[in-house]
């Protein structure tokens, strides 16, 4: 079931494109953004390939989610894009959520070992 979330988060995250940036202020959390998915989608490939993931890089990224928050946008351009980027940021977050769920249930069998 676990895998079902996650191929379908992995999906969902696959079929948007990634946001514009609509001024140069927004230049700096975009490139956190784009480097937030990258992190995320190695890891994702690693998992899929039957590796172990890295879980110090596994991680939902609080600190983009609060500057993108706290952005003070000054047009109406720099409110649609940062809710785009929002938007893309909880795509990623779901993908997290769902990876961390199923790598846990993956390692819970090998951490219980057979009492004799």
């Amino acid at each position: 079931m676990y895998r079902r979330k996650l191929n379908r988060a992995w999906e969902t995250l696959r079929a948007m494109p990634m946001p514009a940036i609509a001024s140069d202020r927004l230049a700096d959390l975009h490139s956190d953004l784009t480097h937030y998915d990258t992190v995320i989608a190695t890891q994702m490939r690693e998992f899929l390939r039957g590796n172990t993931i890295n879980r110090y890089k596994v991680r939902i990224d609080e600190e983009l989610d609060e500057g993108l928050r706290t952005f003070k946008t000054e047009t109406p351009v720099e409110v649609e894009c940062r809710r785009d980027l929002l938007r893309y940021k909880r795509r990623i977050d779901d993908v997290v959520r769902e990876l961390l769920r199923l790598s846990e249930a993956r390692t819970q069998p090998a951490k219980q070992a057979p009492r004799a």
